[in-house]
């Protein structure tokens, strides 16, 4: 009987043992996509630009009814560059510039999902998370050659409960800006 109740506890260990193995592996956060948090998928670097000074920024939308989106997305995206303060221009439009050398930054939005503050007011958390999908292609702005291609995307709130489709367009601006920064210190070597 001892020998049998020996064979019984070792397949009781081996499995205490993988499930403790199964929940680290699940609890550690290595390299977690956080919810809510931009980020840049499969950056292309194709070229180098020839400056930085100046920068045009261009939204348009595959999504369907987001004019409202490609408006706030444009604007927040200038904004943000312009508020670092390593570049001569940065404009929505070519008139807005002061040299037509540069680079133009164009911001294609593939996929989108809104939540307005009244569906956040009225439904709360069946009204779900804003989440907001681009692809960026950034080109010289003389010659037109491209210099870097990527995707970015950005989600509202920490949960179901917070956020309007304002969180999620800021969440992608961020790793946009954080690209175009990086690429500002390539060229500046």
């Amino acid at each position: 009987m001892r020998i049998e109740s020996k064979t019984v506890g070792r397949p009781c260990q081996y499995a205490f043992g993988i499930v403790a193995l199964l929940f680290f592996l699940l609890a550690s956060p290595g390299c977690v996509y956080l919810p809510g948090a931009g980020r840049v998928v499969n950056p292309v670097v194709t070229g180098k630009p020839i400056a930085l000074d100046n920068l045009l920024v261009t939204v348009t939308s595959l999504a369907a009814d987001s004019e409202a989106e490609k408006t706030m997305f444009g604007e927040a995206l200038v904004s943000s560059l312009k508020e670092t303060r390593l570049f001569v221009s940065v404009a929505g439009n070519p008139a807005g510039l002061e040299a037509d050398d540069g680079v133009k930054i164009s911001v294609a939005i593939i996929a989108l999902k809104k939540v307005t503050d009244n569906a956040r007011a009225w439904t709360g958390a069946l009204a779900g998370r804003a989440r907001i999908a681009v692809r960026v292609t950034i080109t010289d702005l003389k010659s037109g050659q491209p210099i870097e291609s990527f995707a970015a995307e950005g989600q509202s709130g920490e949960s179901a409960y917070a956020g309007t489709t304002d969180e999620a367009v800021q969440q992608a601006v961020q790793p946009i800006v954080a690209e175009v920064l990086k690429l500002n210190a390539q060229t500046g070597q």
